[in-house]
């Protein structure tokens, strides 16, 4: 039986004052048209979850390790635009992580671009969390795990909402069979 190798590849994109440095993760088995994933996440844990979300998921991840909404959008925005040139489906964009992809969806939808097919929510719900005040309606659907006060606040704002209990380690291979089923 063929070794499947995980191919990954980092990236530089221009920003006003610097450049935004993610890494491009391809799951062992991608199929043309794979769902892709931006995940955004301050930890440097965030290349280590990209690689779970890749493998489990069978989706392509750009993934960044940052907590300012600017660059954060950036990258979506790139995504957007250059899902079809990492062999993925524009039509099928995730955007993952805690509190800043939840601002970073907000975002999308306030700007109409780029379109996002769901959140993947998790995390404390500590700082960097959309405020109490931010308007929810309009989001994209959203999975959230371990964040059931803006679970509850996406429902009020009629989001599809999923709500998943947290586990660990954090595995995706749900998100795989969610994908398989569609």
């Amino acid at each position: 039986m063929p070794t499947l190798v995980q191919r990954e590849a980092d990236l530089s994109l221009r920003a006003a004052q610097d450049f935004v440095r993610p890494r491009v993760i391809w799951p062992p088995d991608p199929e043309d048209g794979s769902p892709i994933a931006l995940f955004l996440w301050e930890r440097e844990s965030v290349f280590e979850a990209a690689h779970a979300l890749s493998v489990d998921g069978g989706v392509i991840v750009m993934a960044l390790q940052t907590t300012a909404l600017d660059l954060a959008t950036i990258a979506l925005e790139w995504v957007g635009d250059h899902a079809a040139l990492l062999g993925a489906d524009p039509d099928q964009l995730i955007v993952a992580g805690g509190g800043l992809a939840a601002r970073a969806a907000l975002h999308a939808r306030d700007e109409g671009w780029p379109p996002l097919a769901r959140q993947l929510l998790f995390g404390a719900e500590r700082s960097g969390w959309p405020t109490a005040d931010a308007w929810l309606a309009g989001a994209a659907p959203a999975t959230v795990v371990d964040a059931p006060e803006y679970a509850s606040r996406l429902r009020e704002a009629g989001v599809e909402v999923e709500e998943l209990a947290p586990a660990e380690p954090l595995r995706f291979d749900w998100l795989r069979a969610a994908h398989l089923q569609t």
